[in-house]
């Protein structure tokens, strides 16, 4: 886990499974990874205001990371422009 956390630093759509509240914390930003913590941003929205939270956790607190790699548009002239984006986003790896 520590390895694919260090990974992820700077890397955006990510969402972490935490045990201790038991639910996905949505669209982190993974800011460092320690031996046994790792600290992330995200930002959560009400009606009335936009809250942004740092939070440094332990290592065996996350259970889970889902990334989202990709979102498609249904509309057609996005579709296209995204599988060239797509494409050439593999074309570098």
């Amino acid at each position: 886990m520590e390895k694919k956390l260090k990974e992820l630093i700077g890397q955006a759509d990510i969402w972490l499974f935490i045990k201790s509240s038991n639910g996905w914390v949505k669209n982190v930003e993974i800011l460092d990874v320690e031996s046994h913590t790792v600290s992330f941003r995200y930002q959560h929205e009400s009606s009335a205001e936009v809250k942004i939270w740092e939070k440094t956790t332990r290592l065996d607190n996350i259970l889970e990371i889902d990334i989202r790699v990709t979102a498609i548009p249904r509309c057609e002239l996005k579709l296209k422009d995204m599988r060239h984006k797509l494409s050439r986003l593999l074309e570098q790896e």
